[in-house]
């Protein structure tokens, strides 16, 4: 197994970055161990010069130069097979040389293990997947190291995936999905087991249950026959419980016995889940304790820099390079632009040069307070008011941020009751109060309301309230409309106005889609919020049409579906994981500045990101805009195909 990836220097074997995946050390002093074999390989014949370096006892060092004073190490315990390995560190050296291509080390250090990618990591899916009371939430909590929840069984209630969790085992990734069992949910299971690679299908060990599961084992036959299958017969503390050898014989599948309460059981149910998970991959676990594989880190470890030699500039990396501008100076080729990149890109390297920022006039930048910040959505909450209760029928994020849901209805209630909100009998407005915008955690909260439901938008703040409030306006007004023959029929069920999200994305979409976009199918993303039927079936209709050559514009056209709904299947599973896009951009592409970019891209990238956004007019080509700016074309072409996908640029030609 890769437990240690590190890039270091080849003079001196000073640590350039470095990442430990496993709770196995790989000191300084092994560094210069390795060294020494490595130097030993160049004056031995009959050697080939990428044989791995045995360091100690327990470490075999691979290792591929990056560059002429670099090199890459992938540290293992000796059991893959070398020629894996080798193939794998030759590899990711190439894509760390392509990735300094125009990038400064901080780049890398800040990417390392998105540039590696699967060369290091293993991804699983695993599905949960059985009746309603059988303990899958139970044992989920019981992987997480967490207490049974209180108050006994609450039933899943989202679209055939009650939560999706990701845990990190050293270089294993394990998406861990619980499914309901509900027969109205189990047309869409096609979509959702697509990449599973190993389904545990619990049952509560009671006969009842039993036959029960034996229905769900022949459906899930059908929708996954090539995938895996393994029994879990939970609740065997309880005395009407079947004994798991019995159980085996009655659904014909490998059973194994569980009690989801016995935090005891804990470390055997993991190794349980991994093993089986790792066999269907091809890929062996490590012989080490469950407590030294949990190893969850957030990113690449940091490295101290080396102190600056005189004369060198400080400042952080911003990943882009500097590149001299003279006004109405254009390079005659790309290539002539991208040899004077690497030109320069030592330089920018070696002093982690800041870019300054100024206006297009040359002024010097605004202040932090002088600037406007634009209104940035946080949430939207569509909320059902009815005989004075206010539910919530649905939200949407449209940030990582969490929403607590129940405590802003909650809220909302409470100042309806004294007069706070106000609507006429018609359903529109007729009255303005001071309480229908409300500070929740930080957060500004508009709040509107019509006959039968109330529009919560939780933003950042309120430069852009009037053009805010008018769309939810006419939110409410479409809402009204789509149901407004329903009320003397409807049974309570809260689900059914889930299909007005379609109306929510035209108005306010979780992230501008042009129609020219490529859409590229991922292998699984997080569960869908929504319990709606309809509002699955379309999803599920959208994806399979998704062939990996696509446009948006092609698949709007062959969908038998409202544009507005093929719009915002996408919007729902990009944000959900199940796709992504990809733009075409080109040197001479035209770019035009259509939004703002955000504090976490400006921090990110750096404060030429702006200048380069506000350079974007629409008539100039890429290739003059960077050299405007001062940055390399390679690097800030990255950079722009991920504003353009944020919505702050579009491409014009």
């Amino acid at each position: 197994m890769i437990h240690n990836v590190l890039l270091i220097n080849k003079s001196d074997g000073d640590i350039v970055v470095r990442a430990r995946f496993w709770k196995v050390d790989f000191e300084k002093a092994d560094i210069q161990d390795f060294l020494k074999g490595y130097a030993d390989l160049f004056v031995t014949e009959g050697l080939a010069k990428d044989t791995p370096v045995f360091v100690g006892t327990d470490h075999k060092a691979f290792h591929s130069k990056v560059g002429e004073n670099m090199i890459l190490l992938f540290i293992t315990d000796g059991r893959d097979e070398d020629r894996t390995i080798q193939h794998k560190v030759r590899e990711g050296a190439a894509r760390i040389t392509t990735a300094l291509r125009g990038n400064s080390i901080g780049y890398i250090k800040d990417n390392l293990e998105d540039i590696l990618g699967e060369l290091i990591f293993t991804r699983f899916k695993i599905s949960f997947v059985g009746s309603g009371g059988v303990g899958k939430s139970t044992l989920l909590r019981l992987l997480f190291g967490k207490d049974p929840a209180p108050g006994g069984y609450v039933p899943t209630i989202n679209v055939a995936v009650d939560s999706s969790e990701t845990i990190q085992f050293g270089t294993f990734f394990v998406t861990i999905w619980d499914f309901a069992g509900q027969a109205v949910f189990q047309d869409l299971w096609s979509f959702y087991f697509q990449g599973t690679d190993v389904i545990f299908l619990i049952t509560d060990s009671s006969f009842r249950n039993v036959m029960q599961t034996k229905t769900l084992l022949r459906n899930i036959r059908k929708e996954a026959p090539a995938v895996p299958l393994f029994i879990i017969a939970n609740k065997q503390d309880l005395p009407e419980s079947m004994k798991s050898d019995k159980i085996k014989r009655l659904l014909g599948a490998p059973t194994f016995p569980m009690v989801g309460t016995d935090k005891a059981r804990r470390e055997e149910f993991i190794r349980l889940m991994l093993e089986f998970a790792a066999k269907t991959v091809g890929v062996t676990l490590p012989d080490r304790p469950i407590s030294e594989m949990i190893t969850v880190r957030k990113r690449t470890e940091d490295i101290d820099r080396p102190e600056l030699k005189e004369g060198e500039k400080t400042g952080p990396d911003t990943g882009y390079v500097d590149v001299p501008y003279k006004e109405g100076e254009v390079p005659d080729s790309v290539s002539d632009f991208d040899e004077q990149a690497e030109l320069t890109k030592a330089l920018a390297d070696k002093s982690g040069t800041k870019q300054t920022t100024s206006t297009p006039t040359g002024e010097p930048p605004p202040t932090t307070s002088q600037v406007v910040q634009p209104t940035k959505v946080i949430a939207l909450l569509m909320i059902l008011q009815q005989e004075g209760m206010y539910e919530v029928a649905y939200h949407l994020d449209y940030t990582d941020e969490v929403t607590d849901t129940t405590a802003v209805a909650s809220l909302i209630s409470a100042l309806d009751s004294f007069g706070g909100i106000d609507s006429s009998s018609d359903g529109t407005r007729d009255t303005v109060d001071a309480l229908e915008t409300i500070e929740h955690e930080g957060n500004l909260v508009m709040v509107e309301k019509s006959k039968h439901f109330v529009v919560a938008l939780i933003v950042t703040n309120d430069t852009d309230e009037e053009s805010f409030r008018k769309i939810m306006n006419t939110l409410l007004f479409e809402v009204e409309e789509k149901y407004s023959n329903i009320w003397e029929a409807w049974d309570g069920d809260k689900t059914i106005f889930e299909t007005s999200v379609y109306n929510v994305l035209s108005e306010l979409p979780l992230r501008p889609i042009s129609l020219d976009y490529i859409i590229r199918a991922r292998e699984a993303g997080k569960g869908l919020p929504f319990a709606n039927r309809d509002v699955g079936s379309a999803i599920v209709a959208v994806k399979t049409a998704i062939d990996g050559t696509s446009t948006v514009g092609s698949l709007v056209r062959a969908i038998d579906l409202p544009r507005e709904e093929v719009i915002g299947s996408l919007q729902i599973m990009q944000r959900y994981g199940w796709i992504d896009y990809q733009v075409e951009i080109g040197p001479t592409s035209h770019l035009r500045k259509i939004g703002e970019v955000d504090e976490d891209t400006q921090k990110a990238y750096g404060d030429a990101v702006v200048k380069f956004v506000d350079f974007c007019d629409g008539t100039t080509p890429l290739e003059v805009v960077v050299k405007k700016v001062g940055v390399s074309l390679p690097a800030m072409k990255f950079v722009a195909t991920k504003l353009v996908l944020d919505g702050v640029l579009e491409v014009v030609a």
